[in-house]
């Protein structure tokens, strides 16, 4: 026996408070407003970053030994049959 469409149950009545605006009214949306002036970097000795104290070191072997099993590694996926 095949089964017979049930109608849609009748919504609940929503109260007043709860109902959405009438569809003539305007929504209200609050768009914060930002001035780009307010984002440009002025540069002077007060916002300047110091980096004082920070050792920049050349790469090491380890460094180059990474690289080299990253590329050998890249190189086996390339080759891999798929599937």
């Amino acid at each position: 026996m095949a089964e017979q469409p049930q109608p849609d149950p009748i919504p609940a009545p929503v109260p007043d408070e709860e109902k959405p605006p009438h569809p003539v009214e305007p929504l209200q949306i609050d768009t914060p407003v930002i001035h780009m002036q307010d984002l440009a970097h002025n540069p002077s000795p007060e916002t300047r970053v110091s980096n004082k104290g920070v050792e920049v070191l050349p790469p090491g072997d380890k460094d180059e030994q990474l690289r080299d099993a990253i590329e050998e590694f890249e190189e086996q996926l390339r080759t891999q049959v798929p599937g």
